[in-house]
């Protein structure tokens, strides 16, 4: 009874305290009403409509049940047909998002181990290096991951030969060596006969084995195996990083046939217009969310992990009222300590609209500002599916493969595209690439030598009359 006086002595229920339904209103409808008239007050809502029923759903967190609620103490106070039409309908919406079973809900980076060897079943002295590793933070953990990985793969290779689990022995790594490049030219040869392409393909790809390497002799430099062991493996991660040189790029080739930067915002653009025509509300969140990840992946071209830890409104994602945009800062997750950039890119207010439409969805605009104020306290992932789960960690590379046909990687190769040095400073900056760094270098020779191109055609072409071909 305290209760319900304390409701009814509220500023916002003055115009229906003497209602004499309100007496034999159950406390939770009561409640219900309660709530709703302070969200009208708070929002100035004289005539509440569909639009005000959804936007105060979400921003006061309301249950399927507290709708019920809501309907029957309208029902009881005597308001018209269309507005308990309307309460219906959002708690029908509401239900079917709360039930909603079209997402997986399992994580899809499980892997099935099938070549290597998890690092509890790696010799004790490894396992002891790598914990060390963990906890000096030299590296970061996708570093680490990817060396404990790598280290697995020749530990089972070198079982499967009978060899010992030693960088040390010629065998196994001769043995590893092999596996890896009839493994590369399978899996290659698989890609291609999937495309349609010709599958006569005989050679590996270098970075895929120069990346092992890599980190067995990363390993074996903070294990403290003898030089003559580190020599070894310096010899070979030499050769096949010259392997890799003269093999064109994977990334290049894939980038010819993801499209330009200019056509994917376009893209971006058709689909977050195509998402407003579609039938169900799943569907128009599900485009809204594709749309925002390709046009996105072009301004902020991030890891996977990056997405997935740092693309979080009121963590790396922040609105600044002054500028009337968006700005993302984070640290590139890749490298850790000193040796990776910072994140700092504000957006101009064109991008608004892309992660406006992840936060509005469905509801009036004129709900955009607390409905955005709610996300950023929230701390809420850009990216989460129409029944509110996170989207995994696979999701937004499974957006790029969608549209590009390769996944999201590819545009930290794409924003190098612009053309001369404001091209590369842009691309190193917004990957958080340091300048001077090898992967900023050989962008700067790939551009270098595009300009030296186009400079000799210029030339030839001025030693020619306008009648001469």
């Amino acid at each position: 009874m305290i209760l319900r006086h304390h409701l009814l002595q509220e500023p916002h229920m003055a115009s229906l305290r003497d209602h004499p339904a309100l007496d034999a209103m159950p406390d939770g409808q009561l409640q219900a009403l309660e709530t709703f008239m302070s969200f009208c007050a708070d929002h100035r809502v004289a005539n509440p409509g569909k639009a005000d029923i959804g936007a105060f759903v979400r921003l006061r967190d309301q249950a399927p049940a507290a709708l019920r609620d809501l309907s029957g103490a309208f029902y009881r106070i005597g308001l018209g047909k269309g507005l308990l039409d309307k309460v219906d309908a959002t708690h029908a919406a509401r239900a079917h998002k709360a039930t909603f079973d079209g997402i997986p809900k399992g994580s899809t980076r499980t892997h099935t181990r099938t070549v290597s060897l998890p690092v509890e079943e790696l010799p004790m002295a490894w396992q002891t290096t790598l914990r060390r590793l963990d906890l000096e933070d030299k590296y970061s953990p996708s570093i680490l991951e990817r060396m404990k990985g790598r280290l697995g793969m020749f530990a089972w290779s070198a079982e499967q030969a009978g060899r010992p689990v030693d960088l040390a022995d010629t065998a196994a790594l001769r043995t590893f060596y092999e596996n890896m490049k009839a493994r590369s030219i399978k899996r290659q040869r698989e890609k291609a006969a999937r495309q349609g392409l010709d599958d006569d393909i005989a050679e590996p790809r270098w970075a895929y084995l120069r990346s092992a390497w890599e980190e067995m002799r990363r390993f074996a430099q903070h294990h403290g195996l003898p030089d003559g062991v580190r020599d070894k493996l310096n010899v070979t991660y030499s050769h096949l990083v010259e392997k890799e040189g003269r093999q064109a790029a994977e990334k290049v080739r894939k980038a010819k046939t993801a499209g330009t930067r200019p056509e994917l915002l376009k893209k971006a653009e058709a689909m977050l217009a195509k998402a407003e025509t579609l039938p169900l509300p799943q569907m128009r969140h599900a485009m809204r969310n594709r749309a925002a990840a390709i046009a996105l992946g072009c301004a902020v071209p991030a890891r996977p992990a990056d997405v997935q830890a740092h693309h979080v409104l009121g963590v790396g994602i922040a609105f600044e009222p002054a500028r009337n945009s968006y700005r993302f800062t984070y640290k590139a997750g890749k490298t850790a300590g000193t040796t990776g950039a910072d994140i700092d890119i504000p957006l101009l207010p064109w991008w608004n609209k892309f992660l406006d439409a992840l936060i509005l969805q469905d509801d009036d605009p004129r709900y955009l500002g607390p409905l955005r104020t709610k996300a950023l306290s929230e701390k809420r992932p850009l990216y989460v599916h129409y029944d509110d789960t996170p989207a995994c960690y696979a999701w937004y590379s499974r957006m790029w493969l969608t549209v590009t046909g390769t996944g999201g990687h590819i545009a930290r190769a794409l924003v190098y595209d612009e053309p001369g040095a404001a091209g590369i400073l842009y691309g190193s900056v917004v990957n958080g690439h340091k300048p001077g760094s090898s992967v900023v270098r050989k962008y700067e020779t790939e551009a270098l030598g595009k300009a030296r191109v186009l400079e000799a055609q210029a030339t030839m072409a001025m030693l020619f009359d306008d009648d001469e071909e």
